[in-house]
């Protein structure tokens, strides 16, 4: 089964509730987003301005993912948002949201 890596960029909404924001993602969406199908872990991550040349956003959310079509995860998770499965929060920045999938050609390696 190929492997990939779903590469999420968001921020939390303008006027929202950072605090919010992050527990929901951490406590809500991605063990919701890990009950589809497909998608069998995530880590989260918030960026280091002063280390990094450019900025996407403030937190980036990779999603492990095997599946034969990756296209039809996602598709499969995107049914589900907004319902009882997957539930959003409006502290979340969901229109400048960038989603981005890599397929795995390599081994990781380790030193």
């Amino acid at each position: 089964m190929p492997k990939f890596k779903m590469l999420v960029f968001s921020d939390a909404a303008k006027g929202g509730d950072e605090a919010n924001y992050n527990k929901w993602y951490n406590e809500q969406h991605i063990p919701d987003v890990c009950r589809v199908d497909g998608f069998t872990g995530a880590q989260r991550f918030k960026i280091d301005e002063e280390a990094s040349d450019q900025k996407i956003s403030s937190y980036l959310a990779i999603y492990e993912l095997e599946a034969a079509s990756p296209e039809a995860a996602i598709a499969n998770l995107r049914l589900k948002v907004g319902t009882d499965e997957m539930i959003m929060t409006d502290d979340i920045d969901i229109d400048n949201a960038k989603i981005m999938v890599y397929e795995q050609i390599s081994e990781p390696y380790t030193a």
